[in-house]
């Protein structure tokens, strides 16, 4: 649902929905704190925009701090770091990122599905001959 919720508000506002029903662990803090982030993408107003990505922030943050070895909140935050608008500066972690993304690719356990995403994604930012290098080690 995430992933759909980039190009439909809908999918959004349901995934939230979805995400206060469960348990608030850090996943799906982690997640609510995304799709957040993605709602700014979805509404008109500066105002509404600037209070969703920033309650957005906030929430991936805080859920990155309680598990900051989950690869999958990881990429969440780089993905939209990446993405981001720069005049937002929400590009803090964008380099401690992309080392845990592909540091926690060859050595953790990643669902298949969630490693293929990550690799297809970081494939296409600049990286270094060593981080691509890393990458093709990485794939599933």
């Amino acid at each position: 649902m995430y992933a759909k919720s980039v190009e439909s508000k809908q999918t959004a506002q349901n995934l939230l929905a979805v995400l206060e029903k469960q348990e608030q662990n850090a996943f799906v803090i982690g997640y609510a704190g995304a799709t957040k982030m993605v709602m700014a993408k979805h509404v008109f107003n500066p105002f509404t925009k600037l209070n969703y990505f920033n309650a957005g922030k906030k929430m991936l943050n805080k859920a990155i701090s309680k598990d900051n070895n989950n690869i999958e909140l990881v990429f969440l935050r780089y993905a939209t770091q990446v993405s981001a608008p720069s005049i937002l500066g929400y590009n803090d972690h964008i380099d401690t990122d992309k080392k845990l993304i592909l540091n926690g690719l060859s050595n953790q356990k990643v669902d298949e599905e969630m490693a293929n995403t990550i690799i297809s994604f970081m494939k296409q930012q600049a990286l270094t001959p060593e981080e691509k290098q890393q990458l093709t080690g990485s794939a599933k």
